[in-house]
C-alpha cells in the first residue's frame, strides 16, 4: 500500500513538473491545501492533480459535475454544493435537467442562461447548429475539451524535456534533471528503474500513460 501511494504521489509530480509547473505556495487567504492540489496554478483540479490525494480521486467523477475533466472551485469538496443549484451529487446531468423547464429534452439558449459553466461556449457547443444543446453535444465538447487539455500539456512537457536535455541527446542525465528539474532530483532513482543513470520520455510518463 505504501508503495503504491508513493507511485500516485511520484507520478503526479513528475507530471507537474515535466510540464514545467510546481507546487504553488498558499496565498494570503486561500483554503488549506488548495494551492497545493492546484499544481499547474490553472484554476482547476484535473484528474492527475488529484491523483495524489486518494480520497479526492475517489470522488472525482462525483463532484465533476459538468464533466469537463477538471474540478473547478465550485465544485470542489469544501464547497460540499451549498447554495447551488441542481447538487444533485448525480454527475451534473440533475442540474441540466433542471435548465429544461420545459421539458423538451434539450437545452435552449435561454434556458443555459442557469448553466454558468456554459456561458459564451455555447456556439461552440452546438454542433448541430440549431439552437438547442442535447446530451451528445455536451458529451463530445467535454471530450474535444479533454483531449485539447491532454495535448497543451504533453507540448509543455515535452518543451520542458527538451529544454533540460543540454546535450541533446535524448535523454536526461542525473546532473541535468539536477540542474533543469531541481524538484525531480530526488526521485531520480526510483525514476530510472533500468538503473542506467538516465530518463527517457517514457520515464517521465505517469503510469497510466504508458
Amino acid at each position: 500500500m505504501k508503495r503504491n501511494t508513493l507511485s500516485v504521489l511520484l507520478a503526479a509530480a513528475v507530471t507537474a513538473i515535466v510540464a514545467g509547473t510546481a507546487f504553488a505556495a498558499p496565498q494570503a487567504g486561500d483554503a488549506p491545501r488548495r494551492a497545493p492540489l492546484d499544481t499547474n496554478n490553472d484554476g482547476a483540479i484535473d484528474r492527475t492533480e488529484a491523483a495524489a490525494f486518494p480520497r479526492l480521486a475517489a470522488k472525482f467523477d462525483e463532484l465533476d459535475r459538468n464533466r469537463d475533466g477538471k474540478l473547478d472551485a465550485s465544485e470542489r469538496p469544501q464547497h460540499k454544493g451549498h447554495g447551488r443549484r441542481g447538487g444533485h451529487g448525480d454527475g451534473g446531468i440533475g442540474r441540466v435537467a433542471e435548465a429544461d423547464t420545459d421539458g423538451d429534452g434539450r437545452i435552449s439558449r435561454t434556458e443555459a442562461a442557469t448553466l454558468p459553466w456554459i456561458g459564451e461556449k455555447f456556439a461552440d457547443i452546438d454542433a448541430s447548429r440549431d439552437g438547442f444543446l442535447v446530451r451528445s453535444e455536451l458529451t463530445k465538447y467535454h471530450e474535444r475539451m479533454r483531449t485539447q487539455r491532454e495535448a497543451e500539456h504533453a507540448k509543455r512537457a515535452e518543451e520542458r524535456f527538451v529544454e533540460a536535455d543540454l546535450n541533446k541527446d535524448g535523454k536526461l542525465s542525473r546532473v541535468e534533471v539536477t540542474e533543469k528539474m531541481p524538484r525531480l532530483a530526488k526521485a531520480f532513482a526510483f525514476l530510472d528503474e533500468n538503473r542506467d543513470g538516465f530518463l527517457t520520455r517514457d520515464d517521465l510518463k505517469p503510469p497510466m500513460h504508458r
